[in-house]
Order: C-alpha cells, then sequence, then structure tokens
C-alpha cells in the first residue's frame, strides 16, 4: 500500500467549479486517518494552496507554482527555486502578441500585463489577485515563475520561438492548453516531490500521484504509481500510455481512487 498520496489540482482534485467535492474531502480525510498522507503538487500560488489546505481542514505539504515552492506542514520553506532575475528580465523586454496575457508571480504578488476576467474567475477566494502593471519596469529579484495565456496556436508559436532563445537555461511546459508556463529550469513537480519524500523518509515507490497535464509528467515519472485523469491532455497520455487512467475530475476520479486503495 502506498504511504503517500500527491495530486494536481485544476483538471484532478477540483472539479470544473474549481472547488473539492465533499466526497473527495471525506477521502483525503479518510487517507490520513489510515496514517498515509496527502500532498498537493500544482502550478497555482501558495497561497491560493494555502486556502485550500485550510479547507481541507488538514496540515499537509503544499508544492506551488509547479514545483518552484514547497511548504512544510508548519508553512515553513523546504524548498525555493526562482526563476533568475535576468531571464525574467529578458522575457519581459521581449515583444509579444498584445493579445498575449503575460503573467509574472513573487511571493506575495501576482502581476500581469492586463488582467483576463477568465483567468481572474479560476480563483479560488484565497484573496490572491492579479495586478495589472508595466512588467517593463518591476523588480524581477523574486520572480517564480512567468505564464503566458492565450489560445493554443499563440501559445505553441511562442514556446518554439522561447525554447529556440532559452534552450535549456528554463523550464517551458504548458499547464493548460492555453496556459504556457515559465521557470527555472531545474524546477518542477517531480524535482519538488523527490524533495518532499526525502524529507519524509520515503522511497518513490511509496508514492502514487495524480495529474492531468504536461506539467505532471516528471512528478508522474517519478513515483511508483502514477495515474491519470479521464480528461488528462493528450500529450500526457502519450507521454505515459502505461500509466492507469481513473475518473475525471468531474466524476471525482481521485476519490475514487482512493477509495479503492483503502478497500
Amino acid at each position: 500500500m502506498y504511504k503517500v498520496a500527491i495530486s494536481d489540482l485544476d483538471g484532478t482534485l477540483l472539479g470544473p467549479d474549481h472547488k473539492v467535492s465533499a466526497q473527495t474531502k471525506k477521502s483525503i480525510h479518510n487517507w490520513i486517518e489510515s496514517g498515509r498522507k496527502f500532498v498537493i503538487a500544482t502550478g497555482r500560488h501558495h497561497i491560493e494552496a494555502k486556502s485550500l489546505q485550510d479547507e481541507l481542514g488538514e496540515p499537509i505539504y503544499l508544492i506551488t507554482s509547479n514545483g518552484a515552492r514547497v511548504h512544510n506542514k508548519a508553512g515553513e520553506i523546504i524548498l525555493k527555486q526562482n526563476l533568475p532575475a535576468s531571464i525574467a528580465t529578458e522575457i519581459c523586454n521581449m515583444n509579444f502578441d498584445e493579445k498575449v496575457q503575460i503573467n509574472l508571480f513573487t511571493d506575495d504578488h501576482w502581476y500581469a500585463n492586463f488582467r483576463e476576467p477568465d483567468l481572474d474567475g479560476m480563483g479560488l477566494d484565497a484573496g490572491f489577485t492579479c495586478q495589472e502593471t508595466n512588467l517593463k519596469t518591476l523588480d524581477k529579484s523574486n520572480t517564480i515563475k512567468i505564464f503566458f495565456c492565450c489560445d493554443a496556436e499563440t501559445l505553441q508559436s511562442l514556446y518554439e520561438q522561447l525554447k529556440a532563445h532559452f534552450g535549456n537555461r528554463i523550464n517551458l511546459t504548458f499547464s493548460l492548453s492555453i496556459c504556457l508556463e515559465v521557470m527555472d529550469a531545474n524546477t518542477n513537480k517531480g524535482t519538488a516531490v523527490a524533495a518532499v519524500l526525502k524529507e519524509k523518509g520515503l522511497t518513490n515507490e511509496d508514492a502514487i500521484a495524480f495529474g492531468d497535464g504536461m506539467n505532471d509528467v516528471e512528478m508522474l515519472n517519478l513515483v511508483g504509481k502514477p495515474v491519470l485523469m479521464a480528461n488528462s491532455q493528450v500529450e500526457l497520455r502519450k507521454a505515459l500510455p502505461e500509466a492507469e487512467v481513473t475518473l475525471s475530475a468531474k466524476e471525482h476520479g481521485v476519490s475514487e481512487k482512493i477509495n479503492q486503495l483503502l478497500g
């Protein structure tokens, strides 16, 4: 039996309403009560993940910003990886299509070149909201990550542009087809999960993980039991063809698998 379960949020633990269902909350509670551990691993900011932790009422480890930050149960940072200020500055000084929303996270703030109502509506009621600002003049010394939001075709072209320019100096990944994320080259959910397992004295084989997007691939490749959601991105299915597939996020797939493991 696995000793720790690790779950992505959007498209995995959260339903289409961006909330955790009562059924899923109960399953997580039962999992923890059985003596096992539960970890959230998300592309979202720590402030948002912390609000969800509070809602669950369980002290758990939080992997946020796609692995750029890891907080333990006491809220202390045990892993911190920033996007180098020089790279963040270079990106923000580049010229992109004016319809591309450029977002930048620090430990306390979420900045963007303009606000996008659809993205604002995906908040977790954590009081963490986007601030429109001039990114070119912003201090880049504490940049956790940058992410771009636009249509999939435009972002694919942007992906190729950034990959050609920065090469292996950055980690580029699609958390959604309309959301392209830029982190430090060594930042991903896999390295963050490895740090948590080491901290807890656990092995990769002790862990089961749930995900739906390409920003989950390193994490899913690391653990003993990778589980994909029925709503997973096609690219993730291709990357992990042997992985088990559970029900969709809308159908409480994480809850269903946890309940199965608990018998």
